[in-house]
């Protein structure tokens, strides 16, 4: 994960904030040399930069999280992946339990949680238009976790974090179009859509097209109990048993299994079938199964907080 120069540029920074002249200084090098370590050490997130050309010392999740989506995870052997896998949920989860308390007490101060709600699919639609860069790249979380076959390439970041992306020499740049069609296309392949919803009140910044196997924060909030506080339900399917065809799409796109078959058999225009059984408890509100009702049988009411 790290080559004996960018060891030697860790020691050197070490807990300071460092120019290219510092590390030249540090590392008996020519500053020409340095600048060509730092930014090949920015570009594998080792090393962050702030305005100025100052450096920090990334931390090792980001170094990992880069290092997963770009680089070697896939030579590590698949039981070891899982291991890996469950210690940096722990991190994870570890890393914003405090915040995550605080949300279930509802105190109101600054919360750093990520993909902190569950967005219907016209509503991070609204975002990618609203964006002036987008950029995609891979889900580290479905890298990472690798419990399912749904698409990887689906991670967007808008504005601010699609500059920051691009300048590290990742990402690939999206047309508005071409990211509401990757939008439609993963809720199609059955991919939750997360981000921050007070977007309007301070910035753009990210878009996840989760699953609930992969995705540290479902998998964190299903762990911790958290299911409505965090990823915040905003919504909640209202399903109209009468219309239902018993097509069963609802029971296969939902992750929480809201939507079940029962043993009772149900005769339709002449086909027996199960009957479809909806728990209103289990539903997170995120819209997949309404989305592709073929009888709009099933809609999407916005919750009072």
């Amino acid at each position: 994960m790290f080559e004996d120069t960018e060891i030697n540029l860790v020691v050197s920074i070490g807990s300071q904030k460092k120019s290219v002249d510092d590390i030249a200084r540090d590392l008996g090098i020519l500053s020409e040399g340095a600048r060509e370590l730092l930014e090949y050490a920015y570009s594998r997130c080792i090393v962050n930069k702030s305005h100025g050309e100052r450096y920090t010392i990334s931390d090792f999740y980001s170094r990992f999280d880069h290092f997963a989506k770009f680089e070697y995870w896939n030579e590590f052997p698949a039981g070891d992946r899982k291991k890996i896998d469950q210690r940096f949920l722990n991190e994870f989860i570890n890393r914003y339990k405090r915040d995550i308390e605080q949300e279930k007490s509802n105190i109101k101060e600054f919360n750093p949680l990520p993909n902190d709600t569950v967005m219907l699919l016209d509503e991070v639609e609204e975002m990618v238009n609203a964006a002036n860069l987008i950029v995609v790249q891979p889900c580290d979380c479905r890298i990472l976790g690798d419990n399912c076959d749904r698409p990887v390439e689906t991670c967007i970041s808008l504005d601010e974090g699609a500059r920051q992306i691009l300048e590290r020499g990742h990402g690939h740049l999206l047309t508005k179009e071409e990211a509401v069609h990757l939008l439609r296309w993963a809720d199609k392949k059955g991919l939750m859509h997360t981000a921050d919803n007070a977007w309007k009140e301070q910035s753009l910044h990210s878009i996840c097209n989760c699953c609930a196997c992969d995705c540290y924060p479902f998998r964190a909030a299903q762990q911790l109990g958290t299911k409505g506080v965090w990823p915040k339900s905003r919504y909640q399917a209202v399903f109209n048993q009468d219309l239902c065809s018993l097509c069963g799409a609802c029971v296969k796109r939902c992750h929480f299994q809201a939507f079940s078959l029962t043993e009772q058999l149900v005769e339709i225009n002449g086909k027996i079938k199960q009957n479809v059984r909806y728990d209103v408890d289990k539903c997170w509100g995120c819209g997949l199964c309404a989305y592709y009702c073929p009888q709009d049988d099933i809609t999407m009411r916005p919750l009072v907080s």
